[in-house]
């Protein structure tokens, strides 16, 4: 019971920290969402290269207490060689992606729409129809279509922090009187 407790203070306590990340986050997406897709890769390519710098650096301090080498060195070179591949890639892998979640999109409605021709569901088949139109956006203009939506997901982002501050301090409000009414 008492890690629950500490669970939810924790996850209280930190609420505003929480909404303050997710404000400045999904104001930078709806700013800028193609400078922050940029920024992602870098920051992933990053991870990958001080994943397998360490890697490296364990190895090489085993290799001073045994006299050989352990496989962190071969991992770290594989992290290394990721984080340029995924360096140099990134933009032609986000650039692939509307498209493959397009047709996705396109083939998830078609199955949708079948069965709902076979229920007789005029409202399932006006949701299918539009799906698979979204779908088809994605698919002939995917990079505009998804800065699109990664402006929706900021805009998104940003109302959740402000969702987070105002629960914030209606809770505090809230634990506030019950307290003044226990006194």
């Amino acid at each position: 019971m008492s890690k629950i407790k500490d669970f939810k203070e924790n996850f209280r306590r930190h609420a505003i920290l929480r909404a303050v990340i997710f404000i400045f986050i999904g104001a930078a997406i709806f700013i800028n969402p193609n400078d922050f897709l940029h920024f992602i890769g870098y920051l992933i390519a990053g991870y990958l290269t001080l994943l397998g710098v360490i890697k490296i650096y364990q190895s090489y301090k085993f290799k001073q207490q045994t006299g050989t080498y352990d496989i962190g060195l071969a991992n770290g070179i594989i992290l290394i060689v990721l984080a340029a591949i995924f360096l140099y890639f990134a933009p032609t892998l986000f650039s692939i992606l509307p498209f493959l979640l397009g047709l996705a999109v396109i083939i998830n409605g078609l199955m949708q729409l079948i069965v709902a021709l076979n229920i007789k569901s005029t409202g399932w088949t006006i949701f299918c129809i539009l799906l698979m139109v979204g779908g088809a956006v994605l698919v002939f203009n995917p990079f505009q279509s998804t800065l699109i939506l990664f402006q929706a997901f900021g805009i998104i982002l940003t109302c959740i922090g402000i969702s987070e501050i105002v629960g914030h301090f209606q809770n505090r409000e809230k634990v506030k009187t019950i307290d003044r009414q226990k006194s």
